[in-house]
Order: C-alpha cells, then sequence, then structure tokens
C-alpha cells in the first residue's frame, strides 16, 4: 500500500474515533415503548366502554331485554332477590327498544341515534332504493345537461 492511501486510511480511522468519543447511544427498546405510550395514548376505560354501547342497535338492546326477562323468569329462585331487578331491567330494555324503534321507524338505528351501517370491505353497502324525491332531482338534472 502506498503511503498517500495508508494516510488516507490512518486519517479515516482517526476520524471514526472522534465520532465514537462523541456518539451517544440510542434509547433503549423499553424506554422508547414507555415514551410513546405517553404521547400516543388512545381512549381510555370509559371511552372505549361508552363507544361500545352507543354503537348497539334498537335490536340487540330488545334481544338483550328479552334474554334478561326469561333468565329472571326461570332462575327465580336461583337468583333469589336479585331476580326482580334482573326483570324489572329486562322489561324497561324491551319495552324501551321497541317504543324507540317504533318511533325512529328503524331498528339498524343505534342507541346513540346513528344508523349502523353494513360494509364490505371498507364499502358501504346500501340496497335501498331511491326515493321519489332524490329520483326526481337526477331526472331534472340530467334535463338540465
Amino acid at each position: 500500500m502506498p503511503q498517500h492511501e495508508s494516510d488516507k486510511v490512518q486519517r479515516e480511522i482517526e476520524e471514526l474515533l472522534n465520532k465514537l468519543d462523541n456518539f451517544v447511544p440510542e434509547e433503549r427498546l423499553a424506554s422508547k415503548i414507555r415514551k410513546r405510550e405517553r404521547v400516543q395514548r388512545g381512549p381510555g376505560v370509559v371511552e372505549r366502554v361508552v363507544g361500545r354501547i352507543a354503537r348497539l342497535s334498537l335490536g340487540h338492546v330488545l334481544l338483550s331485554g328479552l334474554a334478561l326477562l326469561i333468565i329472571g323468569s326461570l332462575f327465580r329462585e336461583t337468583l333469589g332477590a336479585l331476580s326482580g331487578p334482573v326483570i324489572i331491567t329486562g322489561i324497561v330494555l324491551a319495552v324501551g327498544a321497541f317504543v324507540l324503534s317504533v318511533i325512529n321507524g328503524d331498528s339498524r338505528r343505534t342507541i346513540a341515534g346513528g344508523r349502523s351501517e353494513k360494509r364490505w370491505r371498507g364499502q358501504v353497502i346500501d340496497y335501498s332504493e331511491p326515493s321519489a324525491g332524490s329520483r326526481l332531482k337526477d331526472w331534472l338534472r340530467r334535463r338540465r345537461r
């Protein structure tokens, strides 16, 4: 190896050693995860529970009310004093869900008032026919063009 190349290699080695002295090691994986958890906290337990309850359809509530009513009636001796509140809760849920579905005219509505959507691979599935008003609007738009 000529002298010029050996000097160049020597300089590069010295530079690397100087950089190594100034090198700050990366954080450990555990500390990175803890820091990320503090920064990127998702919804708390209460928000998750409320979100799941809000997505329940009125049909689910009606069925759960009927199930509580049947369970409270069939297992009256086993549940003892708890059977009364179970039956009352079942009646309240079933009647409430039924009344809300009659008022809204749709049992697919959720407790929070939204409509549950049927989806397939991220796309909303809707087989309903367009209303007379929307067909009229579409017809008028086509005539204008």
